[in-house]
């Protein structure tokens, strides 16, 4: 096992090298995600960004990857499979701290200048040949889902006949540009299954270029309890997670699903997506109280996740107890902000007890308090957007009660009261 852990760094360190972006030590969640549509660019296979992560070394591993993953990972750096990697000198032991003084093959380093002078070539043409400009009010694009529940799948109407007949056109679920598929310009239907609830700005894409994005809401009937994962999702059935006063997920619940949160990080979530009215993200309130009901083997950071789901994207909160502040990550309105590079000791809590988490819009300006205690704020773009759900996400087991949301004049939606 320690050899192959050597084998895992030795390859990390060759990704990061051709990735150009520094050590992954310092990377956030984009840089993994796009790591991941280049891998699956070069070798026809997509490495989630939970997978890269753990493979960085930047979470833990329960067990090794399995064959298929390895492959992709080395088939990046140019090797036709693991056991080849393993089996050269390279692959041995190129430790983490020789980033950037580590020689890359003379055979890899051509190959490089002749990708960096293909490059070259290409941009030069294009620029002085000029590339085709389309018009978006010449493409259509529309996609309504089939079913109000999960999974669900979504029926693509696109036409895209002014494209060149040369061009490539793809379709692309949602933000993750890894998940773009390639369809015929000469077709006109295409459909994709949705296992996450959420509000989805799905695109039509020629030649790299977006033409045409379609909201996609991909709603819940009531709270959806799951068991997180790198594919698809286990779903929960009711009863292991909803009561009449509160949303809980137990770890011992945990265990007719063959999952043991003791014996490896499991990701848990419970989700409430749908149109809450007049919820907007320039005059809300919200609050719960959120208690992590785990602590015990792999899971020792107790983290809490709440996410706002609006039209523009996510509004992200995350608690854990003291030890692990520097794994908070905050996002809203575009603006993410790292617990490595920040002090968000203040999200910092004791989970004896239930934690108050709310968080109060007004006034241009999104304050969020734990405990009635002011911890942090964004600012508000101008322009309102409409509140679609949210989500709760604990590393293990938790529960939630007294979720509730208010606007301007009075209560819009409440649970657990």
């Amino acid at each position: 096992m320690e050899k192959f852990t050597e084998h895992i760094e030795s390859c990390f360190a060759l990704v990061e090298r051709k990735f150009g972006r520094g050590p992954s030590s310092a990377w956030d969640t984009n840089d993994f995600n796009d790591l991941g549509r280049h891998i699956q660019e070069e070798t026809g296979t997509l490495l989630s960004v939970s997978t890269l992560k753990r493979l960085s070394g930047k979470v833990s591993y329960a067990s090794q990857p399995n064959k298929a993953t390895l492959n992709a990972l080395v088939g990046y750096i140019g090797y036709p499979n693991w056991v080849s990697f393993t089996n050269t000198e390279t692959g041995q032991v190129l430790k983490r701290w020789d980033w950037g003084k580590t020689k890359i093959p003379t055979k890899y380093a051509i190959l490089l200048l002749l990708l960096i002078l293909a490059f070259v070539s290409a941009a030069y043409l294009y620029i002085n040949l000029g590339g085709t400009t389309y018009d978006a009010d010449n493409f259509v694009f529309n996609g309504e889902s089939v079913s109000n529940g999960l999974p669900n799948s979504v029926v693509f109407n696109y036409d895209a006949t002014a494209a060149d007949d040369q061009s490539k056109i793809e379709i692309q679920q949602d933000w993750d540009e890894s998940k773009r598929v390639i369809v015929s310009k000469n077709d006109s239907v295409s459909t994709s299954i949705y296992y996450w609830p959420g509000f989805f700005k799905s695109k039509l894409v020629v030649d790299g270029n977006i033409v045409k994005e379609k909201d996609i809401l991909i709603s819940t009937k009531d709270w959806v309890g799951v068991i997180e994962t790198d594919s698809i999702p286990i779903y929960l059935d009711m009863e292991d997670y909803q009561s009449e006063k509160s949303l809980s997920i137990k770890a011992g619940s945990l265990e007719k699903y063959g999952v043991d949160p003791r014996a490896a990080r499991t990701p848990v979530g419970l989700y409430q997506i749908k149109d809450f009215g007049e919820l907007y993200t320039s005059n809300f309130e919200m609050s719960a109280l959120v208690r992590n009901d785990f602590r015990s083997g792999k899971s020792i950071c107790q983290s809490a996740q709440l996410v706002i789901v609006h039209e523009n994207g996510p509004i992200s909160i995350m608690l854990t107890n003291k030890g692990c502040i520097s794994d908070i990550m905050l996002h809203a309105f575009g603006k993410t902000i790292d617990g490595k590079k920040t002090d968000l000791s203040g999200f910092g809590v004791d989970f004896q007890d239930f934690v108050e988490l709310k968080c109060v819009s007004k006034n241009g300006q999104l304050e969020i308090l734990l405990d009635n205690q002011p911890v942090f704020s964004f600012n508000i773009p101008d322009e309102p957007k409409k509140i679609l759900g949210c989500s709760i996400h604990f590393e293990g087991a938790g529960t939630v009660q007294n979720l509730e949301f208010k606007n301007e004049y009075g209560m819009v939606y409440s649970y657990g009261f």
